[in-house]
Formats: C-alpha cells, structure tokens, sequence
C-alpha cells in the first residue's frame, strides 16, 4: 500500500484517520486559505471546499516524490435571504471575530461543507469529493459567548462538535464526522478508487 500522506494539522483528522486503523504521516500544508472570515456572494460552498481541499493536497505532494497525498477543508455556509446566495464563513483570526460569527450563527440552521481531495504525488493523478451537514446552533447567551468564543480559532464558523448531542450544535441531517472536518464514508470512497480498502 502506497504511504498515506496527511495535509493537514488538525487533530481531529488525525484521530478519525487513526479510528480507521490507517498508518499516516502528518505534512501541514503551507497552502493559504483564500476564502475571508465572511463573504456572500453566488460562490457554490461545495466547491469552494473542494477546491481549498485540492489547492492544500496538491502543495503538499509537491514536496513528495511518492505517497497519496490527502487535502481536507470545511466551511460554514449560512443561506441569505436572496435565493441560492450564501455567506461563507471561515475560520475567525481573533476572539472578537469568534463572537462575532457565534452571535450571526447563533440561532441559525446553516451548512457545513467539507471538500476531500487525494493526490497521488508520483503520478498527479487526483480524485476529490464532498460532503454536506445541516446543522442547528442554539442562540448562545454572554456567558457562553465569552466562554467558547477562544476555544475553536482553527475552525470554520469557530466552532467545534465533540459528539452528536452537543450542547450548543444539533445536527438535522448528514454526518457528524463531516461538521468535524473529515466524513468517514467519503473519505473511505475516494480511496477505493487507488486501490485502498479500509
């Protein structure tokens, strides 16, 4: 089996890869997210994720002679009130920026997109998905606000699920694996196309 490379830094990825019983090397991409804290516009969410996710796994296997390479994003998207527009909402550079996002989050129903995409760094042959969460956040009190706001500055929406019950987040449909960044059953798919069964 070809050495499984991981783009990323985040923990959560690397516990569901290791949930799965895969050996991997962790190799943060240097890659720079494009997308804002905060923009709206007819962007497709899925896409954006997808390209991001292709954008961090393709820097990476640059680097690398050999290996699958794997490149992750997620992003929030929060539908407007124009139809089909969304305003995408990434990962807050400060705590005031966490607020901020927590209180227009808060009491919304939004959606939560995370792009995959593996790079096989010998060939450059590549294969990319997504997958999509509608999730519930509750409106979130000052307390809780200044409690949470600086505990998930590396996350889209600043926000992190431990579990399906969480407190502040329910999850209506799709997979909590994928509000926490990496969707097991996709990601079990996409590697099926090189070859590799988990």
């Amino acid at each position: 089996m070809k050495r499984l490379i991981l783009a990323s830094s985040s923990s959560r990825r690397q516990q569901i890869l290791s949930r799965l019983g895969l050996k991997f090397q962790v190799m943060p991409s240097c890659f720079s997210e494009e997308h804002p804290v905060s923009s709206t516009g007819k962007s497709v969410p899925w896409k954006i994720a997808e390209k991001l996710a292709l954008r961090k796994a393709k820097e990476v296997s640059k680097r690398v002679s050999e290996g699958l390479v794997i490149g992750a994003d997620t992003i929030v998207a929060l539908p407007t009130i124009e139809r089909r527009k969304f305003e995408i909402i990434g990962k807050p550079q400060t705590v005031e920026e966490a607020k901020q996002i927590l209180r227009r989050l808060g009491g919304t129903t939004h959606e939560v997109y995370t792009g995959i995409a593996i790079v096989d760094a010998e060939t450059g042959r590549k294969v990319v998905g997504h997958e999509v969460s509608t999730v519930r956040m509750k409106k979130l009190t000052s307390r809780e606000l200044s409690r949470v706001s600086g505990m998930h500055l590396d996350k889209a929406g600043a926000y992190g699920v431990k579990q399906k019950n969480d407190v502040f987040v329910k999850l209506l449909e799709g997979s909590m694996d994928n509000v926490v960044g990496m969707p097991r059953k996709l990601f079990k798919e996409l590697l099926k196309k090189f070859g590799v069964k988990v």
